[in-house]
């Protein structure tokens, strides 16, 4: 093999490695994403773990399960979220395309074409061609190459996000569940002894069978309660589980601290504080600012598009008498007569109107969302409030009232029936309200884009790496977060002796 037929082998294979070396994502775009989630929650998440597949033959959590657990095992082996990773593999691959520069054509003539001498020897001509204006627009298309990978890593963090609240808002469905069943159960009891009681007065003639009829209905109805919240429950820790990565059936429970735990409500910052936080934190926002970039960009290039194609090139021929001829060729141009490019370049400008418009209606728009979460939040928290220090304490000295003035015989079984019924919608109504609470907790999160325990921090400690940010909570509060224990769902004055927790989380 000749020396020159080695130079150029090396240089195709060069040029082949450094146009198609894109097959995995770059360290600095798992940076990014990795950043953008540890810059809104706590979790220590990575995402290279995911394009790695490092995660996909963990075991199945045993034993109990914690919220912070199922949202890390969710982040590392959700099968959708594993899934978008390629998404960060096609932009990497996208923006290495966008910086090459056109293929040169190189053509040749054998002497078929041309007469032969009288030594035979063929006339030959070859040439090379190169079209410029990949080189013209190559700065403008990888500039919109980086924007466009910087959005692929921000809608693979807004997965993980959302995944996040999505695991959330399961964990929280499941100890509410878990807390509606205990519950079910001791209005089960508690009809239970009704019935007891009606039944020993039905012996003695005192007690009616009608009476005695509804008493064991309610009791009844009790219990098919309890069997649907058991249902319920299997399913949504199936959901849990899937979520997670597995496909089979839970072999994990609750802790039990965690649904006796009495969930505090902490003070937060006021709206307006929120609403910065939301506009500097939200990464649809922080998307929506890149689409105007990009239409800058689109119109850059659009106007490089302006410019007809030119094409440049050499010519080396060879006649039968072995003279050797060679020069430039001439310049080629397309005359653009049908398509000027006009019609791109007006394109462009209509793209980043439109980013333009729908920036401003959505940076508008998260402030609405801001205020209306917040005040579901403020309804929801007045709410458990509510029932927890006035309401479910005084039903429930109205049920002990109730039952000595029945065992004394100063009231009959159906006015006891009244007041257990008045006071399991109160307890019913109760878990319907704290559920409602952590719903609006979520949604909060999602609305400004930041985890609970980020939007309770101190504002030194939150700020975005990729925007400056600063999170002031009110004038009138200090710094650290301030939490109110709340009496239990059950038993108020068994609630108000619990420790207080600090962490600010619901």
């Amino acid at each position: 093999m000749s020396n020159r037929f080695k130079g150029v082998v090396l240089a195709a294979t060069f040029g082949w490695l450094s146009g198609c070396h894109a097959a995995h994502p770059s360290r600095q775009q798992i940076d990014s994403v990795n950043q953008l989630i540890q810059d809104r929650t706590t979790l220590s998440w990575d995402v290279g773990k995911l394009t790695n597949h490092a995660s996909a033959s963990a075991p199945e959590p045993v034993d109990e399960l914690t919220l912070r657990e199922a949202t890390e095992r969710a982040l590392a082996r959700n099968l959708s979220l594993v899934a978008s990773t390629e998404n960060l593999s096609i932009a990497h691959a996208q923006l290495v395309a966008a910086g090459l520069i056109a293929n040169p054509t190189l053509g040749q003539s054998s002497g078929l074409l041309f007469p032969f001498s009288s030594h035979m020897y063929p006339s030959v001509d070859g040439n090379i061609t190169q079209v410029l204006n990949s080189i013209f627009t190559q700065p403008a298309r990888v500039s919109i190459g980086k924007l466009e990978e910087l959005q692929a890593n921000i809608d693979m963090a807004s997965q993980a996000y959302l995944l996040a609240q999505q695991v959330d808002s399961k964990y929280q469905e499941m100890v509410g569940l878990r807390r509606r069943r205990r519950l079910a159960e001791r209005i089960a009891d508690l009809y239970a002894r009704a019935v007891q009681a009606a039944e020993a007065r039905r012996k003695v003639g005192i007690l009616t069978t009608p009476e005695l009829n509804r008493a064991k209905l309610s009791y009844q109805d009790a219990r098919r309660q309890v069997a649907h919240l058991t249902t319920q429950y299997a399913r949504a820790a199936r959901e849990m589980n899937w979520l997670m990565g597995y496909s089979t059936e839970p072999k994990w429970h609750l802790p039990q601290s965690v649904v006796d735990d009495s969930p505090p409500i902490s003070t937060l910052p006021e709206s307006m504080e929120l609403q910065k936080a939301a506009t500097q934190f939200r990464l649809d926002l922080i998307r929506a600012d890149l689409d105007r970039k990009l239409g800058e960009k689109g119109i850059a290039l659009a106007k490089l598009g302006l410019i007809p194609q030119i094409t440049v090139g050499a010519e080396v021929a060879r006649d039968s008498q072995h003279n050797v001829v060679g020069g430039p060729m001439l310049i080629g141009v397309t005359l653009p007569i049908f398509d000027p490019g006009l019609v791109s370049l007006d394109l462009a400008y209509a793209q980043q109107r439109k980013a333009e418009k729908t920036y401003a209606a959505l940076n508008g728009q998260v402030g609405q969302d801001v205020r209306t979460a917040l005040d579901n939040w403020r309804i929801a928290a007045d709410d458990v409030t509510f029932y927890r220090e006035s309401l479910i304490p005084q039903q429930e000295q109205n049920v002990r009232l109730m039952e000595t003035s029945f065992r004394l015989g100063n009231d009959d079984l159906d006015t006891l029936l009244n007041v257990y019924q008045n006071y399991v919608s109160q307890l019913q109504a109760f878990e319907d309200a704290l559920q409602a609470y952590h719903d609006s907790t979520v949604a909060l999160q999602q609305v400004v884009g930041l985890t609970w325990d980020k939007i309770a921090r101190p504002p030194a400690q939150t700020q975005p790496t990729t925007q400056s940010a600063t999170l002031q909570p009110a004038e009138s509060r200090p710094a650290a977060t301030q939490v109110m224990p709340l009496p239990g769902p059950l038993t108020s004055r068994q609630a108000t002796t619990q420790p207080q927790t600090t962490d600010g989380r619901p």
